[in-house]
């Protein structure tokens, strides 16, 4: 999967992410309002940056994973202007203003696969499945339909999304 995913041109994941962020932005949970957590694309995840601009059109706080590389885990942090490089070379913000997994109502989570029960696949540290154990927000995976598998090994600490978006379709795997 992190082959093909790096093997997509600039242009296909640009279209491929336009395609992702169309049927993002059409769903009804992208439109509660309140804080929404967005990750910082990199590795040619599909690219978030217009999700970023929609929500900061709609004047809506945005958050971002700040990785904690010692203690393992993720907070949330609101996005600012100024951002540096941060662990695995993410971009993250300068100044840290924390944003509570409570006030978020949708959590935007990458991954190297999904499947169709929402379970999901990362690279193996269980930094995002950490964050998400007391997430009350709606958990939406964003993929390419390639990444997309009918069924993928999980744990029982894995925590599945509620939703996977990919260029072709949405997976609803929890009624909202």
């Amino acid at each position: 999967m992190r082959a093909k995913r790096r093997a997509l041109t600039a242009a296909e994941v640009a279209e491929k992410s336009a395609a992702i962020c169309e049927k993002l932005f059409n769903l009804k949970e992208f439109s509660t309002n309140g804080a929404a957590a967005v990750y910082m694309s990199s590795f040619n995840e599909p690219r978030t940056d217009a999700v970023i601009k929609r929500l900061r059109e709609e004047g809506r706080r945005i958050a971002v994973p700040v990785t904690d590389t010692k203690s393992g885990t993720l907070t949330l942090a609101e996005i600012t202007k100024s951002m540096k490089k941060g662990a695995y070379g993410i971009p993250e913000p300068t100044e840290i203003i924390p944003v509570s997994i409570e006030e978020t109502k949708i959590i935007l989570v990458p991954g190297l696969a999904f499947d169709k029960t929402g379970a999901r696949m990362g690279f193996g540290k269980g930094y995002y499945d950490k964050l998400l154990q007391t997430a009350k927000a709606t958990k939406i995976g964003l993929c390419y339909d390639f990444q997309l598998l009918d069924k993928i090994p999980s744990e029982p600490h894995d925590v599945p999304m509620d939703i996977i978006i990919t260029e072709k379709r949405v997976q609803r795997i929890k009624t909202i």
